[in-house]
């Protein structure tokens, strides 16, 4: 009888008394640049913000502490600003993932049309903010633009409507642009999860009987659960600080205010108005909005994954 083979122990990897100095030497570089980058920027507005720095008042200077902080508390035009900016998010977000994700599925089936879906992908997503402002406030235009020619030809409406100067309506031209932005960054990051779903799970719920929405709702959407979150994450953050768009709808909109986002008044602030301690102050809040619901939503996904 051939006595059983005794398993062979496992090596400890060994490392060299300087591998370690060595990997932080390497690393310092990376590290030097990112707080750079990040950290010495951040610190510099901080520090701004606490001092009086208006060029049109240059006798307005000095320490003034968290007073600018407070002067927020008061500000409605701050007030309008967040709640706008929220707003948008909301209408954003939503709307980016009901157009992305069908987008992605749509890409992802087989076929000649999947080439196709995948280019149109790329197409919003690689086009700059300002250039799809402004090519969407020409579409929009009240005198020439191509949506209004589209429905007065199909009978929906019998005069142009006047996009940019309504309120109600420029709102949802501005929506309707900053969707059609963003859901391209969805479905990119949706269509990554798909592909990396085993096909033989798929295969396994449709022998089992499933059907093609069970199969969906059941097997596709839960192995789907960590490419949303990135997605949403990504996308909420980009949201909140959303101002290319905005702006450049502004410029052509008499009703800037119902569309006067928070980047869009920290911009104003600091270059139109030259008030770069308020201005500074306004960024910190901005910052820590972002920080407060990327750290709440963050939290949310990994109790999620707890229970």
């Amino acid at each position: 009888m051939t006595p059983p083979l005794n398993p062979t122990p496992s090596r400890r990897v060994r490392r060299e008394p300087g591998e370690g100095l060595l990997a932080f030497f390497l690393l310092l570089p990376a590290a030097a640049l990112l707080l750079g980058v990040l950290l010495f920027p951040m610190l510099t507005t901080f520090r701004d913000s606490l001092y009086l720095n208006k060029l049109t008042e240059p006798w307005l200077t000095g320490f003034v502490g968290l007073g600018q902080y407070a002067q927020m508390l008061g500000d409605a035009r701050f007030g309008a600003a967040l709640r706008n900016t929220l707003f948008f998010g909301v209408l954003t977000v939503g709307g980016s993932f009901l157009v992305g994700v069908p987008m992605a599925l749509a890409a992802h089936l087989p076929g000649r049309a999947r080439d196709v879906v995948r280019v149109a992908l790329l197409l919003p997503w690689a086009m700059p903010p300002v250039i799809t402002g402004l090519i969407f406030a020409w579409l929009f235009n009240a005198q020439y633009g191509v949506f209004n020619d589209l429905l007065v030809r199909a009978g929906v409406i019998q005069e142009p409507l006047r996009w940019l100067s309504t309120p109600g309506l420029s709102v949802l031209a501005m929506v309707l642009t900053i969707v059609w932005k963003t859901s391209s960054f969805v479905a990119l990051i949706v269509l990554g999860g798909l592909q990396g779903i085993p096909k033989e799970m798929i295969e396994a719920a449709q022998v089992d009987g499933a059907t093609p929405t069970q199969t969906f709702f059941r097997v596709i959407l839960p192995l789907l659960a960590p490419s949303l979150a990135v997605a949403f994450i990504f996308r909420t953050i980009s949201a909140v600080q959303v101002f290319d768009i905005p702006y450049t709808f502004i410029q052509q909109a008499p009703a800037q205010g119902l569309l006067e986002t928070l980047g869009v008044y920290i911009y104003r602030t600091g270059i139109e108005f030259l008030d770069f301690g308020y201005a500074a102050a306004l960024s910190v809040a901005l910052f820590a909005l972002s920080l407060a619901v990327t750290a709440v939503y963050v939290r949310f996904v990994r109790d999620g994954g707890n229970s």
